[in-house]
């Protein structure tokens, strides 16, 4: 059995700022960048991912799929969720939006 480290990987100890959690969500700042990201849960990413791409190949196979369609209109919704909270926590923080 291999257990791996964060060693193996390259990775290193960082500190971020956490401006504000929601669920499986999170504006973090980075040290060093100028602009908050926002953090998802690789489960929540995995997801969102998986109905675009889903969405996708319904749609490549049939143009009228109303069932692909409203995966995709779902992620899109999610998506805009995501980037409503990340404004919001930026407008209470008094930051410009990076767009």
């Amino acid at each position: 059995m291999t257990i791996w480290t964060c060693d193996d990987f390259g990775m290193e100890d960082q500190q971020a700022r956490v401006l504000r959690r929601d669920g499986n969500a999170a504006v973090v700042q980075l040290t060093g960048r100028a602009f908050p990201g926002i953090h998802l849960q690789g489960d929540t990413f995995a997801a969102i991912q998986k109905q675009l791409a889903e969405a996708a190949v319904k749609l490549r196979r049939i143009a009228d799929d109303h069932e692909a369609l409203d995966d995709l209109d779902y992620a899109v919704e999610e998506m805009a969720q995501l980037l409503r909270f990340y404004e919001a926590v930026l407008t209470e923080g008094g930051m410009q939006r990076p767009y």
